[in-house]
């Protein structure tokens, strides 16, 4: 199977800058450049009691912040050296955690409506076909239940970094940018829709000092 190397974008990283591992706050789910703790209050709220599908999972600090506030999670990878950090990091704060490793749209070990919240954050940005991850993700979700999705803002990788109100990328087409896939707005809500998930919040995030939003966030209900 193969990995996927997190690669910073050197036309983002003045717009798109996330923390070291160490950095990544337990308390609340770190969902991207200029998200605060106020951003995971207002749309993942209470985990206690809930099952929760966290869409790759990285070093694994918002799997396990989630199971220390509560939460039944599981957890998932593609690459094997992540799923072991956050093995570990389970392991450190003593909290159970369920983690595979597999591709985010494979899906077929877990039962269907079973998940009340599906997270990734900024996972998805290395999926070229949306459609197919977010079917997957619909199988297993409650009706009721939420999916949550953050990515890398076009703007922010787009975005000339000596200047970033000069665009030198282009916001659409299949080309990936570094490794990543720009997905805008409209591919996000038009994914979900065709999926009837019911889209309730859109957000499109500005870290502090900066003119363009770094972080879209898009949150959808299944019906």
């Amino acid at each position: 199977m193969q990995t996927h190397e997190t690669i910073q974008p050197e036309t983002a990283i003045a717009l798109h800058k996330t923390r070291a591992p160490t950095e990544r706050p337990l308390d609340y789910v770190d969902l991207g450049t200029g998200t605060q703790a106020n951003h995971d209050k207002r749309l993942i709220g209470t985990a206690a009691g809930r099952r929760i599908l966290e869409l790759g999972c990285g070093n694994g600090h918002a799997a396990v912040g989630l199971a220390m506030r509560g939460a039944r999670v599981t957890a998932i990878d593609e690459d094997v050296l992540q799923v072991r950090a956050a093995r570990e990091l389970a392991i450190q704060q003593g909290i159970t955690v369920e983690f595979h490793q597999t591709k985010l749209a494979e899906l077929a070990f877990m039962a269907a409506e079973q998940i009340d919240l599906a997270v990734s954050v900024t996972s998805l940005c290395y999926v070229e076909d949306l459609n197919r991850v977010i079917r997957q993700v619909h199988r297993v979700i409650k009706v009721g239940g939420h999916l949550l999705v953050s990515l890398p803002h076009p703007a922010a990788l787009c975005a000339d970094p000596d200047d970033p109100t000069r665009t030198i990328h282009a916001w659409r087409g299949s080309d990936a940018l570094d490794g990543r896939y720009i997905h805008g707005v409209e591919a996000v809500v038009s994914s979900m829709c065709r999926t009837k998930f019911i889209v309730d919040n859109l957000l499109e995030v500005h870290a502090e000092g900066q003119l363009m939003p770094s972080t879209l966030l898009v949150r959808g209900r299944k019906s």
